[in-house]
């Protein structure tokens, strides 16, 4: 046994428990555990003895199954252990650096957004476009009110709006435009809105008849709307 094997060296070293624990770096009560057969020294312990007291391991767990499966749970624990900790510095240094990239690509981005303000509103105003009361950069021409909202550079909208002005307010033509879309209103009795290519035409030849009608009624004024919308748009945003 493993206790007894520890006794014996000790005593064959004339040494008492607490020499020889002082020599191990453990406790006297350590010891005497170790010799009752009370609890087993760890591996590293077991290394120690046996290259200060110049015995083999072999020699020491001899016979000592208890402490032979004990030390095998160890390894196994400690593999496990070591296995775990690996992964989980892996999974730290891999949060670090995505946080570290996030990081950087958002500060970036914020960058790229405030010179992208700078250069639209650069652009408005060299349009000149005024601010209103409302917080809006507008500008008025032929009858015709183009109104732009620039909010802040982390959420800059890209968008415009215009509408007649010297028609009563029953017959005003509303557009709204954010690049992709062209939404016409007719602010008649009905209020009708309609969709149009950028040019100011239809976009679909086939749509209700009513429609048809109003955008007829009022086409070339729309189309004078619409296609000054899409270049002061583009003037705005496009050169960014």
């Amino acid at each position: 046994m493993l206790g007894k094997t520890i006794l014996k060296i000790r005593k064959e070293n004339k040494m008492s428990q607490e020499q020889f624990a002082e020599t191990l770096n453990v406790t006297r009560q350590t010891v005497s555990n170790w010799e009752n057969s009370k609890n087993y020294p760890d591996i590293e312990t077991l290394i120690k003895i046996s290259n200060e007291f110049h015995i083999s391991l072999d020699i020491l767990l001899k016979g000592d199954k208890s402490m032979i499966q004990k030390m095998d749970k160890d390894l196994k624990a400690s593999k496990i252990f070591k296995t775990i900790a690996t992964i989980l510095i892996s999974l730290l240094i891999v949060i670090g650096i995505t946080f570290t990239v996030s990081k950087q690509i958002k500060k970036e981005q914020q960058k790229k957004d405030n010179q992208k303000y700078q250069t639209i509103m650069m652009n408005i105003k060299q349009l000149g476009f005024k601010k209103d009361e409302m917080g809006f950069y507008a500008i008025t021409e032929n009858g015709i009110n183009y109104k732009v909202y620039t909010k802040m550079p982390q959420a800059i909208e890209e968008y415009i709006s215009s509408i007649t002005t010297e028609w009563k307010e029953e017959e005003a033509i509303a557009v709204d435009y954010d690049g992709k879309n062209m939404k016409v209103t007719y602010l008649n009795e009905n209020r009708t809105t309609i969709y149009l290519k950028k040019d100011g035409t239809l976009l679909n030849e086939k749509q209700n008849k009513n429609h048809t009608n109003i955008y007829n009624k009022y086409k070339k004024r729309t189309i004078e709307i619409v296609t000054r919308t899409v270049e002061l748009f583009e003037n705005i945003y496009n050169e960014v």
